[in-house]
């Protein structure tokens, strides 16, 4: 079923209600929440094997390591399991893969510690070649993040086909990989499984799935 690998975004013309109606109408894998809806959420699915998923840092990527795990700390609290996060841009545009790999192993280790699983937003587009993207999925290697992430489709780039195939060449099994910003079709998402991608993120999910329906 390919809405078991949809996380499902919302559309802004959408109540948050609405938004989480129409997860559950077509039973995606995963919808968002932040502190003030989570427990909206949690009412509504009573019952749904839909994911409640948090997203820090989002889109921007601009805390310190200390503000991020301030803020899972949070999450945790309020109960997520599962969490998109953006690593810091800055890190990222400038290759600082030390800092890169301390902000990875130390948020995992939080996850770890917590039962949480943590998608890790690298935004590809801004890396500068595919040897500074093979960097970051060898630091995912080590510190085997539960995913790895293209990127928060917010970008001047979104998702791209080369890049999931990059990463499913390079990641270990254990490190799954969503794919997100601008699938819009079935034929784009069965693209992205076909190159590697275990999700995709997708405000287009119900028309993908019709689409799949109509197949």
């Amino acid at each position: 079923m390919i809405e078991k690998r949809i996380d499902y975004i919302d559309d802004p013309k959408d109540t948050y209600e609405q938004y989480l109606q129409k997860a559950m109408k077509y039973n995606f894998r995963c919808i968002f929440a932040n502190p003030e809806t989570i427990d909206i959420a949690r009412e509504m699915l009573k019952g749904s094997d839909i994911i409640i998923a948090g997203a820090i840092d989002f889109p921007l990527g601009v805390l310190t390591l200390e503000e991020k795990l301030n803020r899972f700390q949070l999450y945790a609290d309020l109960g997520f399991k599962e969490i998109d996060y953006v690593l810091c841009q800055k890190h990222v545009e400038n290759c600082q893969y030390e800092d890169i790999y301390k902000e990875m192993d130390a948020v995992h280790r939080f996850c770890i510690a917590h039962d949480i699983r943590e998608k890790v937003i690298v935004e590809m587009c801004k890396l500068k070649d595919d040897d500074a993207k093979r960097k970051i999925c060898e630091i995912a290697n080590q510190v085997k993040p539960s995913f790895l992430k293209t990127s928060t489709g917010k970008s001047w780039k979104g998702a791209q086909l080369e890049d999931v195939k990059l990463m499913k060449e390079c990641l270990c099994d254990d490190i799954k990989i969503k794919a997100a910003g601008g699938i819009k079709t079935y034929e784009q998402a069965k693209a992205f499984f076909k190159e590697g991608a275990d999700v995709i993120g997708a405000s287009a999910g119900i028309a993908i799935v019709e689409e799949s329906r109509d197949e």
